[in-house]
């Protein structure tokens, strides 16, 4: 799926974390735009219309809670899938995130696969709700090559 076209915001405060993001994305041929807080990130919404967020949640300034309210609230920019991937892993925050609108919710540490099978399939839905086909489907054919990931440990 990964494909130049796709512009993915990556929202990051720690340099590290977002260097290592940027590589894996752009290893897969996505085109990043990045920024270090939410307050820059909401700017850079507006102006690049990103296909697909990666949100930390702590961050100085606006939380990427924060960002996400902003984000859904914008008509221009609500259909924008949104995935939170951040250390915060209680379950009242995953909870928060997903009632924010939120698309998917990994925790730190991540395996880069998940990461990537998330966003596949974000922009599989995206591109199928487009196009008038059914969200799951798109999301079915995106996992095809790591459905052994996808499956239960009983059928892997």
């Amino acid at each position: 799926m990964s494909d130049p076209r796709y512009t993915i915001l990556v929202v990051e405060d720690d340099a590290q974390i977002l260097e290592i993001l940027t590589i894996l994305l752009r290893e897969q041929g996505y085109h990043v735009v990045r920024a270090r807080d939410g307050q820059t990130a909401l700017s850079q919404v507006k102006n690049t219309r990103p296909d697909l967020i990666v949100s930390d949640v702590r961050m100085p300034g606006m939380d990427g809670f924060t960002l996400c309210e902003h984000v859904r609230a914008d008509p221009a920019f609500a259909h924008v899938p949104f995935i939170f991937l951040t250390a915060r892993d209680e379950k009242a925050d995953r909870r928060r995130g997903m009632v924010l609108g939120a698309d998917d919710y990994l925790t730190k540490p991540f395996e880069p696969e998940d990461l990537l099978l998330a966003i596949d399939a974000r922009l599989c839905a995206r591109l199928s709700a487009s196009s008038g086909q059914v969200g799951r489907d798109a999301r079915r054919d995106a996992a095809v090559g790591n459905q052994h990931r996808l499956l239960p440990a009983s059928d892997a």
